[in-house]
């Protein structure tokens, strides 16, 4: 007794010891979390050695705002960051002020009511060397003005006008081209005018990359001028720019600006001012010039409008038809599927007129990417001609093109073959085009098959079902048993189209039959996996009783194939059919239950799994 009285005080004696050493800790845990500066542990981390616990400590500049509150974050830490970007040695930290750049942007969530306090540092930022740190504290810049537009006239118009008018170097300049259209959208109007001649005076700066900074920017610029201080002050920049000797993107530039410019204007000042600089354009000595306003021209022609892309674009295009360099050449025929559309949209008259006399030249093309644009116009060119013009002037071409050595060429023109049959009626796909739609069909590439079988549906409405037989269905039906899966699954899809088109009786008579005739043990298993995958879709047009007396006897001899691939898609197959047609109690109980209830205990756990699914819906 005595003993364990001994042992019971020791006990107590160690468990007060431990609570007066946790009360302890506690007490000092407190003291340290009440001394405890966020501030100080920012300024430490950020003058850390390592790269990354600096860059980790910037990144979680919203925590340190978050934890001082927005007084704090006001009087402390914008000013500490405000200076720190300009001090050694982070001043010379390019990846430290590239994450400022970014992060100031996100504080101005912390500082409601102060943002003007972010426009300095980033003022600063704007000017550095680095292209990165710059464009993000543009975009910083735009992002805390864009929020609140009231800070324009009174910091960021100021601060765009410093920027214009640095002349250490360039750079900041550079930056004050990209405030531009932002300053200018919420200025104030007696403001407008300065802003205007500053930016004229970076379009003639002596800088060539502050020239084109400016003429990237102009696009932007004039969206959100008037159109009298278009007219009066920045029309004769925008000339002057697309003059440009010495660099070919501040032209490349000038193009996308007329495409503001166009849509600005009436068609008779148009005419005055920005019909010259497009016409100067696909003139260029640059083929890059060139090539943008090949890639634009649909886009110039709806600014135009139908009466000045007659008179003054459309010789352009020709000429760009033509032009030296294949990819210019390769753009100028591609656009002219876009040129077809819209309210401007090309008429026949001017495919005929100006178009159609240089495809001849265009199919024999020595550039292959050149002919493979051709191909892909074909259809649509086709459809605004109608079938006269196009068996005259473009039935040789279509057959040439669908023979072509380079199989894009193929592939191209084919995706369009059904469009094209549309137009041309059957007798002429018969007499002209029918054998080589048949020989693409089996074609080497296995992407010129799968888009042949696409256009058969189409293909299949225009001959009606005895053509079909006569002509399409062996191929159509191979297709099936193509080596290539993709062109099977497209196969699939596409018999739902034909069986649709030529109804119920025609396909239990004639196609369904085929289709099961597939399904044979000497076949490979895939071919008969593609047969179970065509029976939910030839079934759309069957009745119930058909697919009772046809389909189902093949599904229930599919499970008990050797292959457990064709086993649970036909438990897969047996699940859609039950769930989509009502197959009758009889044919349940009878034939399907037995079957699937075999395949419960199958060695293989996903055919176990289909046929668990299709027997819970026999008992459904």
């Amino acid at each position: 007794l005595k003993a364990r009285e001994g042992l019971s005080r020791a006990l107590l004696g160690l468990a007060s010891a431990l609570f007066a050493k946790c009360i302890g800790r506690a007490s000092a845990l407190r003291e340290m979390s009440i001394e405890f500066n966020v501030l100080d542990f920012f300024k430490e981390e950020i003058r850390n050695d390592s790269p990354a616990i600096k860059i980790g400590a910037v990144n979680k500049l919203s925590l340190i705002a978050s934890a001082l509150g927005t007084q704090k974050t006001v009087d402390e830490l914008i000013p500490y960051v405000t200076n720190v970007v300009q001090e050694e040695p982070l001043r010379d930290d390019e990846e430290f002020l590239f994450s400022m750049a970014k992060q100031y942007s996100v504080l101005s969530d912390y500082v409601i009511g102060h943002e003007d306090l972010l426009i300095a540092p980033l003022e600063h930022l704007a000017a550095q060397e680095e292209t990165v740190i710059r464009d993000q504290a543009v975009q910083s810049l735009c992002y805390i003005v864009e929020r609140k537009p009231s800070l324009v006239p009174e910091y960021l118009v100021p601060t765009t006008h410093r920027l214009a008018t640095k002349t250490d170097f360039f750079t900041a300049r550079v930056s004050a081209c990209a405030l531009f259209p932002t300053a200018y959208r919420y200025a104030d109007d007696e403001q407008r005018e300065p802003l205007r001649k500053a930016y004229t005076a970076l379009c003639a700066d002596d800088t060539p990359m502050v020239r084109r900074a400016a003429a990237h920017k102009m696009r932007d610029f004039v969206s959100v001028c008037d159109k009298q201080d278009l007219l009066s002050d920045m029309i004769s920049v925008y000339k002057q720019l697309s003059q440009e000797d010495t660099q070919d993107t501040i032209r490349v530039a000038c193009v996308y600006t007329t495409l503001v410019i166009a849509n600005m204007l009436t068609a008779e000042e148009n005419r005055t001012h920005t019909v010259s600089v497009i016409k100067e354009a696909a003139e260029d000595r640059s083929w890059r010039v060139r090539l943008t306003v090949a890639k634009n021209f649909d886009q110039l022609c709806s600014a135009c409008g139908q009466e000045i892309t007659t008179s003054h674009l459309m010789p352009k295009l020709v000429q760009l038809m033509k032009d030296n360099e294949q990819e210019v050449r390769k753009e100028a025929v591609r656009v002219i599927e876009q040129c077809l559309k819209g309210p401007c949209a090309l008429t026949g008259e001017q495919l005929q007129t100006y178009i159609l006399p240089q495809f001849q030249n265009l199919g024999t093309d020595p550039a292959q990417p050149v002919r493979a644009a051709l191909a892909q116009v074909i259809g649509p060119v086709a459809k605004v001609l109608g079938r006269d013009a196009t068996q005259r002037q473009l039935l040789n071409l279509i057959s040439d093109l669908m023979k072509d050595e380079f199989h894009d060429v193929r592939l191209n023109i084919v995706s369009h073959a059904g469009l094209i049959c549309e137009v041309l009626g059957v007798e002429c796909i018969v007499h002209s085009l029918l054998h080589t739609i048949q020989n693409l069909l089996v074609d080497n590439h296995w992407r010129i098959r799968q888009s042949v079988v696409e256009q058969v549906p189409v293909l299949a409405r225009l001959f009606g079902p005895e053509m079909f037989q006569s002509k399409l269905e062996v191929l159509f039906l191979s297709s099936l048993r193509d080596c290539v899966h993709t062109v099977r699954h497209s196969s699939i899809e596409q018999v739902k189209e034909i069986t649709m088109a030529f109804g119920a009786k025609w396909t239990v008579d004639h196609m369904l039959p085929k289709i099961l005739d597939q399904y044979t043990p000497s076949a490979g298993y895939a071919h008969r996996v593609t047969t179970l995958h065509v029976l939910p879709r030839i079934s759309a047009v069957m009745s119930d009783q058909d697919i009772v007396a046809s389909v189902v006897p093949l599904l229930i001899k599919a499970t008990k194939d050797a292959v457990p691939n064709v086993r649970f898609c036909a438990c897969k197959t047996i699940y859609w059919m039950l769930e989509s047609h009502n197959l009758g109690k009889m044919c349940i109980e009878s034939l399907i239950k037995p079957a699937v209830k075999e395949l419960e205990q199958d060695p293989d756990i996903d055919v176990q799994f289909y046929a668990q699914r299709a027997l819970a819906r026999c008992n459904a």
